[in-house]
């Protein structure tokens, strides 16, 4: 699995990279959700990251290198919440509570990109194939391994049922990600959501189902 580099094993040089890199993604999905991704150009990207043109394709081949790029940043900042909420203090039960509410809180914010993504990945056109690609997607398993150590954890203790923790993970995760993508890229509510509420009843369908009777968190 990936970490994040520190800022002291990076050069200069490289810090200085990685901020231009930002600045372009910055812009670039700024004007995805203002336009849409087969609607924007490069030239448009690089006037609106305040790059030139020769500087942009320094970094990003072409257009679809600058879509994965998105994708990218887009796993590494899905998996920074899964490492900062699971080492957060606390049970499983909220280490879960308090992930949800982060993950509903980053695609409520990003919700119009996500959409974006999303439909282009589907697409027939779309080349899914690409070697990249499938290394960035393969990449956001990670957070599903993150997120399998408290529940190894909790297993081995007897607080829950023995059952493969990574399983676990990814049920959990389906559950959480399946609101989202319904709440914030399908339907597109514009309601002011109540983030703890949607997380104790996403964590609390998970631990104690839907039926009367089940234990209360």
């Amino acid at each position: 699995m990936n970490q994040p580099e520190s800022r002291e094993s990076l050069s200069r040089k490289e810090r200085e990279k990685r901020v231009r890199q930002q600045e372009i993604l910055k812009a670039a999905r700024a004007l995805f959700v203002t336009k849409g991704f087969r609607e924007t150009t490069l030239d448009e990207v690089a006037r609106s990251a305040e790059f030139g043109k020769g500087t942009l394709y320094h970094y990003f081949a072409n257009k679809e290198d600058l879509f994965i790029g998105i994708i990218e940043q887009a796993v590494d900042e899905t998996m920074l919440i899964a490492r900062e909420s699971m080492a957060a203090p606390g049970d499983l039960r909220d280490k879960l509570r308090l992930y949800a509410r982060m993950i509903i809180q980053y695609t409520k914010e990003n919700g119009e990109l996500l959409h974006i993504l999303y439909h282009e990945l589907h697409r027939s056109d779309t080349p899914t194939d690409s070697a990249k690609l499938r290394e960035c997607i393969q990449r956001a398993r990670g957070s599903w391994e993150i997120l399998a150590e408290p529940f190894a954890k909790a297993v081995q203790d007897g607080t829950v049922r023995d059952f493969d923790p990574e399983q676990l993970a990814v049920l959990f995760d389906a559950l959480l990600r399946g609101y989202c993508f319904h709440r914030f890229t399908v339907e597109r509510s514009s309601v002011d959501e109540d983030l703890s509420t949607a997380a104790e009843l996403i964590t609390a369908v998970f631990f104690d189902g839907i039926a009367e009777g089940k234990g209360k968190g």
